[in-house]
């Protein structure tokens, strides 16, 4: 996990270093339209960069906060043509490539349904939030000047804490990466014992 983690920070550090603020764009407009992306992991590695002097932190945010907000406009406006029926529909019949079941859209809708205007505002903190509330928002036809206010305010705040938390993790990835390598087999433990209870299972109907 920790050699994976390495290998995509110096992958997106490769591709924004080459293209610049214009990659920073390009990639968090991916990461927000097809949420399979490492969608937390683009703008800290920018932030890398930032802390070695090979960038501004300022013109991180913006590039960041700029390229989440078209990302969402995009999801938004599918949202408002296709409408709940097709959306559902496709979600059903493609959701499965991009890691999207019709329970996930459920969940943001009802999110959405609660709390309205605040979940596009804090949902740009939660991961899978952050992409599939532009649906329900663009289904809704809630007014455009709303939605992209509050997706700025709240795509901003995310990436400054971003920018932030990856240039301090610059001047420290090399213990970050030991501390990883320390704590993987957390993560491998569930995986193991699910695997040992499947084949014990297999065994007594055997």
């Amino acid at each position: 996990m920790a050699e994976f983690a390495d290998q995509v920070r110096l992958f997106l550090e490769q591709i924004i270093a080459r293209l610049g603020y214009g990659g920073i764009v390009l990639a968090t407009i991916l990461e927000t339209v097809f949420p399979p992306l490492p969608s937390d992991l683009v703008v800290p590695a920018a932030g890398l960069l930032a802390a070695r002097g090979e960038m501004h932190m300022a013109g991180i945010v913006v590039a960041a906060t700029f390229g989440s907000l078209i990302g969402a406009l995009v999801l938004y406006a599918v949202g408002r043509r296709a409408g709940e029926p097709l959306t559902r529909k496709f979600i059903r019949r493609y959701g499965r490539w991009l890691l999207l079941r019709e329970t996930d859209l459920d969940k943001v809708n009802r999110l959405f349904t609660r709390y309205g205007k605040a979940i596009i505002l804090f949902g740009h903190l939660i991961p899978g939030v952050r992409s599939l509330v532009s649906l329900p928002a663009g289904m809704s036809r809630m007014p455009l000047s709303h939605f992209a206010l509050f997706t700025l305010l709240g795509a901003g705040a995310r990436v400054t804490l971003q920018t932030i938390t990856g240039a301090l993790l610059g001047r420290h990835w090399p213990q970050l990466i030991l501390v990883i390598e320390e704590f993987e087999w957390l993560v491998y433990l569930p995986v193991s014992y699910t695997h040992l209870r499947a084949h014990e299972t297999k065994a007594n109907l055997v």
